[in-house]
């Protein structure tokens, strides 16, 4: 494959003509992930027995 690709959505485009995915995947800000990982941490810390 060594077509030249003016933009990235022309890729985006031909990727996903190509592989179509059954559903979108939402993608975590890292921010998101920092707040979760966060507050497992501190449940971990404040309930050490209680496992969810």
């Amino acid at each position: 494959m060594n077509t030249h690709y003016v933009d990235f959505r022309t890729i985006q485009y031909e990727i996903e003509a190509r592989y179509p995915q059954r559903g979108r995947v939402r993608r975590d800000s890292s921010l998101e992930i920092v707040r979760r990982t966060m507050s497992r941490l501190w449940r971990e810390e404040n309930h050490p027995v209680r496992d969810r």
